[in-house]
Order: structure tokens, then sequence, then C-alpha cells
């Protein structure tokens, strides 16, 4: 994604024009498109920060096209612009799962597209991901999840661990476990994507925790998935002696030679937050009091918030 690009989804070659214009004398780079079902293979390739989509574009509806762009993990963090010939509620279109950020109502001053645009790339820029895996923090994570209890949008968190990651830095070097935290990054795309939803948001709290929220429901099925294919292409980051010993080996300062087990991953699902918790940091600590009871557990585990009554 690209902070001095946008995208311009719009059929009205002069409207489109004035946009260009506008927002090319403001120093962005654009692209344009005139239909629908045009929208998301430009933005895959010109990686705006920014797309605005008219509502009513040939080939494909403008709020397809916008839905499209979030059902996709390298689409769904750009900011969007509807282009609507009246105002749309979208506060029901976040109900669905199509998250538009902003709107302007037809016809509208070439300004206001200028001043819509600065405000969403501004937006992004100040929002730290890490460097490592894209993802945004807990802070965003946290606004996300005020706004769903505020508006009353349920949802599932699950909260991620890799046990045994930092024994593995010690022994494998510090590369190879970004390499782990790659991998780990690379299924929560994946597992998540095969939902078919545009309701997915992912953070990374720190070093190898993650949380993902999801449509209610489907927590246990992305857990599950998750675990599957962690424990098959984990064993990929070992080499052959400890793959098949299940383990590694490590010498403490006493001279003392201690096996660890190789990498599991502990799920944390809490499953619906509405009228279950006040505050986002009711949920951050409860997901977090989980993973210190699946680290007790051998290999990798979920395990279930049974509220009201905290974890048990």
């Amino acid at each position: 994604m690209n902070l001095d690009r946008v995208l311009i989804a719009e059929a009205d070659s002069h409207l489109a024009e004035i946009m260009v214009i506008r927002l090319t004398n403001a120093g962005y780079q654009i692209a344009t498109c005139t239909r629908g079902d045009e929208v998301l293979t430009k933005a895959l390739n010109f990686r705006p920060g920014v797309v605005v989509v008219d509502q009513d574009l040939p080939g494909k509806d403008g709020l397809e096209a916008c839905y499209d762009l979030k059902l996709h993990a390298e689409t769904r963090s750009m900011g969007l612009i509807l282009l609507a010939p009246e105002e749309v509620n979208l506060a029901n279109l976040a109900d669905l799962g199509v998250r538009i950020d902003t709107q302007l109502t037809k016809p509208f001053k070439p300004k206001d597209i200028l001043t819509k645009v600065n405000y969403l790339m501004a937006e992004r820029r100040a929002i730290a991901k890490n460097s490592l895996t894209g993802f945004q923090g807990w802070e965003v994570m946290r606004q996300e999840i005020t706004e769903r209890m505020t508006h009353g949008r349920d949802c599932d968190l699950l909260f991620i661990d890799i046990h045994n990651f930092r024994i593995y830095n010690q022994c494998y070097g510090f590369s190879a476990g970004d390499e782990a935290i790659r991998l780990v990054s690379r299924l929560l795309l994946e597992v998540t994507d095969e939902l078919g939803t545009p309701d997915i948001f992912i953070a990374h709290i720190h070093g190898d925790d993650f949380v993902i929220m999801t449509p209610t429901g489907s927590g246990e099925q992305v857990g599950r998935g998750l675990i599957d294919r962690f424990d098959q292409e984990i064993l990929g980051l070992y080499l052959e002696d400890d793959r098949e010993r299940g383990g590694m080996y490590l010498q403490r300062p006493d001279g003392r030679i201690e096996q660890y087990p190789l990498m599991a991953l502990g799920v944390a699902i809490i499953a619906g937050i509405q009228g279950k918790y006040e505050h986002p940091l009711e949920t951050k600590t409860v997901g977090e009091e989980l993973l210190k009871r699946l680290k007790l557990k051998p290999g990798s585990n979920i395990m279930l918030d049974r509220h009201p009554g905290s974890p048990d």
C-alpha cells in the first residue's frame, strides 16, 4: 500500500478528470478505472492508500466493488471513499462487513475530495504497523473492539501465542525466529481468507502474540485451521535431528542439558463479546489468562472463554 497513490473508480469522465487534476496538483499519483469489475484488479496492481469508488458503476455496483476490496487481505486496509447520489448509512454497511471510511454526496466541490483523501492518508500514516508482519498493533484492535461494543456488533476474538518461541530463538537464532513469525502471519491470512468474509481484522500485539477478530461463530473454525496448518508447516523450520526427537537440546548456564519441545500454537477464543464485556482490556486480560493456561498443556491447543465467571 502506497500512501501517495489514489485509485479513482468513476464512470463519469468529466468528474473523474476534475478529481484527477485536483489530487495530482496536490502531489498524489493517480490511477483510474471506469467499471466496478476492474476495481479489485487495479487496486492489487497499483497498491493505492485510498480508493475512491462511485456507487453507480457499470459491470459491478460500487458497493460490491468495496466488498471485494475488504474481502482480500492485500486491499483490506486501503481507505475507501464512496461517491453516492444520496447519503448512505455506513453503519448498516458495516453490519454486513463492508467498512467504508467516508462518503461524498454528489455534487461536491473538488476541494472536498482532497480533504477526504488527505485525512485518510494521514490516518494511515499515523497507524504504526509491525515492520516484520505488516499488521497493526493492539491500539488499533482496541479501537475496533470499542466500536463493536458501542454499536452492538458482535464478533469472536482469538488470542494467539507461539509456545517455545523464545527457546527456538536461542537455539536457531533471531533470523530463524523471524521466519517463524512470518510463517504464522501467512497462516493467519490464509485461514481467515477462507472464511470468505471482509469482516476480518488481524493485529500483531508484540513478539509472538497476535489477535484476530472474526465474525461470530467462526472463531473455533479459524483456531482449529490455524493449529492444523501450523503443526504441519512448523516442522520445516527445524533440522532433521530436532524433528525426529521432537524437540531441541539447550545447555543451561550451569552446564546442564535440557530438552525443549517443538514450537506449538496456543489459541484462546472469546466467542462473542456483546453482553459479556464492557471494555476492550477485559477481553485482552481474559485472552492472556487463557494463553497462560494453555502453556501448561503439551502441544498446540485451543481454549474457549467460559464467560460468565472468568476463564476456567
